[in-house]
């Protein structure tokens, strides 16, 4: 297989888990056998996207997401949100500034903090905030040690 053009298929992670299921449904009803390479790929990926945020995402959100963040206006005279940008915002689902500049190139010069803040809002509303399992663990930590320091 060739790739003739990278840029004409970016393909965020819930368009990406729903094509893996409907590759699996075929398979199930019998339509064609996958090779075992194929199958064992599938549930590999599969098994990466059910410990990211992707499996709460639908392909409807992602798409709603893009919608509104096509008609985003950079400051006067800067280029607007990239492809890849949006499709980044899409899978990351940023909730810090932190991680918007880390997303968005030149993005204080291009956006500025204001309109950064309004990405986030955007992103936040049409997303939901990615799993944060490490924090749950974390706060049973600080827990325990807040109650040392009280002694």
């Amino acid at each position: 297989m060739e790739v003739v053009d990278q840029g004409t298929c970016l393909v965020s992670n819930a368009e990406a888990m729903e094509l893996i299921a409907d590759i699996k449904r075929e398979a199930k009803e019998g339509r064609y056998m996958r090779p075992k390479e194929a199958h064992v790929m599938s549930c590999k990926v599969k098994d990466y996207f059910d410990s990211t945020n992707a499996k709460n995402v639908t392909v409807d959100d992602v798409e709603a997401l893009y919608k509104v963040l096509e008609h985003f206006t950079p400051l006067v005279g800067q280029e607007g949100l990239r492809k890849t940008e949006m499709l980044n915002m899409a899978n990351l689902r940023p909730t810090t500034l932190v991680e918007m500049f880390a997303i968005i190139d030149h993005a204080e010069v291009r956006f500025g903090d204001d309109k950064l803040e309004e990405l986030l809002d955007i992103c936040q509303t049409n997303l939901t905030a990615p799993p944060e399992p490490e924090a749950a663990e974390e706060g049973g930590e600080e827990e325990e040690g807040e109650e040392g320091e009280d002694d």
